[in-house]
């Protein structure tokens, strides 16, 4: 049973979220500026000589506009049926689409569940090969390397700021620069996108953040993204604490200027209050001026931004870091105190939106919401919570739910329960109408089958992957390998006679 637990833990890892980038937080890279390269050249023209564009992306649009290859017609039909009438929700799609797919030459999307996927991208995953074919044709890695003095350039003008900000926030948390959560978070330059936007996306427990080009370099927008990476999954670690807290979140209901996602996700609320109050106690000015700035943002909505301006001191007089000391913070917390501050409070009226710079994830429902928390807390090692997350994702579809069936299979692999896996794996197989879920689900139960010796069953369901319609090389690879011969658990050949 230990040998079959460790077999299958170590398959897990073909089912891995997005993997943590190495090295420095701040790059640059030939997957956006391919895609920003392909949409630039069918279409694209958002911002087109304003202040702040790029006169790298003016230069590549001109060069692109001699392109005649065979992938250009292919590249227009696909771009004018995937534009977006929102320029953010456009440039969006196609950011998403960047940072999850494979370099080149494949382009492939990299994730292997549907919710990995954001809903703005699932419809581009025949994007792939086209961009395959039009990074041959139109010779992208000569204009890459072409360019790469200009990225360099802007890299360093990036970098001259962001690496003091990055080490002073972490260090008023007493996070290390060689910890799991720093390496998790990435910049990347883009310098062929309309000018003036950024966009961040949280998956799988990294932050990465896309900064346009900009005359100037928005610093606070990236110390706000750092920050929520660096806290977010501290509410979740710590959800039984936040949840006894939970009472004060309807006070936040009646809030006019409060996005809806922070009344209905209380943690999500903690985390955003937390992070305001931490912006507020780092930036310079009055103790006057920055406890006006406490209260502004709690009649936002932000209802705990000033108990955490006011426990924050404490806070830096201890010597724990934030990840030990974040829970006698959260039970700090006095319910009726706060209640009393909350009583009469008079919320601010939400302002005329302006044109967003920065397009905001899109929102999950709460199905996906809870999927993604799953997810999240599998990459924690958290089982039981994760466990009880799809198992409320269930309950949420009606109690049947291919993405649920395939979290609560792995949970089950890793408590050591094969045929509870199986069973799982099986109805995650029979629901999904995502090839990639279906195609790996019969290869974890071939797996399985191999293991334990019934070898029949195993290459039927190494088969059925094969036929599940699912385009990934590496999919099809495992499965011909499973067909090919028996899976072993690794090492088992040096150790068996």
């Amino acid at each position: 049973m230990r040998q079959l637990v460790l077999t299958l833990c170590a398959a897990l890892t073909l089912a891995s979220s997005l993997p943590a980038q190495e090295g420095d937080q701040l790059d640059a890279d030939i997957r956006m500026f391919t895609v920003m390269a392909a949409i630039n050249a069918v279409g694209y023209d958002e911002g087109v000589g304003a202040p702040g564009d790029s006169i790298v992306r003016q230069a590549v649009r001109l060069q692109l506009e001699q392109f005649q290859g065979e992938s250009r017609d292919l590249l227009q039909n696909a771009y004018d049926e995937l534009k977006q009438d929102d320029p953010e929700a456009n440039l969006s799609q196609w950011v998403s689409f960047a940072l999850l797919c494979e370099p080149p030459p494949t382009f492939e999307l990299k994730a292997n569940l549907p919710t990995d996927l954001p809903e703005e991208v699932r419809k581009l995953r025949a994007f792939s090969t086209i961009l395959e074919r039009f990074y041959r044709e139109a010779d992208i890695e000569s204009l890459w390397r072409k360019y790469q003095p200009a990225y360099a350039q802007e890299l360093d003008r990036y970098s001259a700021a962001l690496a003091p900000m990055l080490f002073r926030t972490a260090g008023y948390l007493r996070i290390s620069n060689q910890s799991r959560e720093f390496a998790g978070f990435k910049v990347w330059v883009d310098l062929l996108a309309g000018p003036g936007s950024i966009n961040m996306r949280l998956w799988g427990g990294n932050m990465q953040v896309v900064a346009h080009p900009s005359e100037t370099i928005r610093l606070d927008e990236v110390r706000h993204a750092f920050l929520l990476h660096l806290l977010d999954r501290l509410s979740i670690r710590y959800r039984d604490r936040v949840a006894q807290k939970e009472v004060l979140s309807r006070f936040a209901m009646f809030a006019p200027a409060l996005e809806e996602a922070y009344k209905t996700d209380f943690e999500l609320l903690v985390t955003k209050c937390l992070v305001k109050a931490i912006e507020v106690r780092l930036d310079r000015g009055s103790p006057e001026a920055k406890l006006e700035r406490a209260n502004d943002a709690m009649r936002e909505g932000y209802i705990l931004t000033p108990y955490f301006f006011e426990a924050l001191p404490k806070f830096e007089d201890d010597s724990r870091d934030i990840n030990k000391y974040y829970p006698d913070m959260i039970s700090d917390i006095d319910l009726k105190k706060e209640a009393a501050r909350l009583q009469n409070i008079t919320f601010t009226e939400p302002a005329a939106k302006p044109k967003r710079e920065a397009p905001p994830t899109p929102q999950l429902s709460q199905l996906d919401q809870t999927l993604k928390r799953g997810e999240f807390l599998m990459n924690e090692e958290m089982f039981d919570e994760a466990r009880e997350a799809f198992e409320k994702a269930k309950q949420l579809a009606g109690g049947r739910h291919a993405q649920a069936s395939y979290g609560l299979a792995r949970v089950a692999i890793m408590e050591a329960e094969p045929d509870l896996a199986r069973e799982n794996f099986l109805e995650a197989a029979e629901l999904a109408d995502d090839p990639h879920l279906k195609a790996m689900a019969h290869i974890y139960i071939g797996r399985i089958e191999d293991v334990v010796g019934n070898r029949e069953q195993a290459v039927l369901h190494y088969k059925l992957a094969l036929d599940s319609g699912d385009p990934s090389q590496r999919t099809r690879e495992l499965a011909e390998q499973g067909i090919a011969a028996p899976f072993r658990r690794p090492g088992a050949e040096e150790r068996e006679p």
